[in-house]
Order: C-alpha cells, then sequence, then structure tokens
C-alpha cells in the first residue's frame, strides 16, 4: 500500500476533483472514455477518470436537473456498463456536486453480483473514503509489476466489506 496524502485527498474528494485524486495522489492513469447510458427514459453519462492495467474509474452524471439515480438504476447502470468495462467503480455524483456514491460490484463465479455502495456528502470528513482510497493507492515501484488481477484484488480489499469483515472475525476468532 502506497502512502498518500490524507488532507490533499479530502481535498479533492470535497472539490469532487475525481481525475486529479487518481491520477495525482493515487497513482492511476489517463481514461478519457465517455458513455451515454439510457434508462427508463433518463440519460446518465459516464466519464473515464481513470485506469490502471484494465480495471477503470467513472464518475456517473445525471443529465440536466435530475438527482442521484434510484438503487435500482445504478444497478441497472452498472449492468450496462460491465459489457465495455467489466472490472470498474463507478462514482455517482449528484448535478448539485454535494453527494458521491461509491459503488464496486463484486463478482465472484457462481455468486450473484454483490453491490457495494459508500456514500459521502460535501461537508463530511471522509475518513471512511480515503481509508479506502489509501488501498488503492500505487506507487512508482508498483508500476512494473502491478498485473490486472492486482489492480481488481486492491479494489476488492478496500470496497468489498464483507471479505473485510471475514477477516476481521477470522483474525479475532484466531487471537482469542
Amino acid at each position: 500500500m502506497s502512502a498518500i496524502d490524507a488532507a490533499r485527498t479530502r481535498e479533492l474528494l470535497q472539490e469532487f476533483q475525481f481525475n486529479k485524486l487518481f491520477r495525482e495522489e493515487l497513482g492511476w492513469n489517463r481514461y478519457n472514455a465517455i458513455y451515454d447510458i439510457p434508462i427508463d427514459g433518463q440519460l446518465y453519462h459516464l466519464k473515464g477518470v481513470a485506469e490502471k492495467k484494465g480495471v477503470q474509474v467513472f464518475e456517473c452524471m445525471p443529465d440536466g436537473g435530475s438527482a442521484m439515480p434510484a438503487y435500482s438504476d445504478r444497478q441497472k447502470i452498472d449492468r450496462w456498463l460491465t459489457k465495455p468495462a467489466f472490472l470498474h467503480l463507478i462514482i455517482f455524483t449528484d448535478t448539485g456536486r454535494t453527494q458521491q456514491i461509491w459503488q464496486w460490484v463484486s463478482r465472484e463465479k457462481g455468486k450473484p453480483a454483490a453491490y457495494r455502495e459508500y456514500k459521502f456528502y460535501k461537508g463530511q470528513s471522509g475518513e471512511s473514503i480515503v481509508q479506502k482510497l489509501s488501498t488503492i493507492a500505487f506507487s512508482i515501484s508498483e508500476e512494473d509489476s502491478i498485473t490486472v488481477v492486482g489492480a481488481e484484488r486492491k479494489l476488492k480489499d478496500a470496497f468489498d466489506r464483507d471479505r473485510v469483515t471475514k477477516k476481521f472475525y477470522d483474525r479475532f476468532k484466531k487471537e482469542h
């Protein structure tokens, strides 16, 4: 895990500056894909934020003055995006730039997709998200050795709460 500047990370999170956050603080690469996804008469814009070894990060913004997409629409957006970008993280934002929902979907063979969502509201400390982001940071020294599996593993470790909870309880049992 790479050390990140937590104060700068919080600042960029508050400012919705995802490109700078991922590229400058987390060591991800530029990614400029754009998708317009129609869901039940509403158009959602997905803008590529960053990528690392085939794992992509997108910001999803509703068209016009629309509110944050409902949970069922977020699932539909994810399923649509899985075709062109199987491994991805989506950051849903509202038009007023006051809230974010970070969505990671855990996909394991033989199991249904498990949607993991983490909310952030402008003005919050963002400590939970900052901790997750520190897990998906990459240093320059890792660049040559990281693979798509390694990049996915970091995202899974950061955003798959069942996995983290299970690790905690397994370790707790072992120590007691």
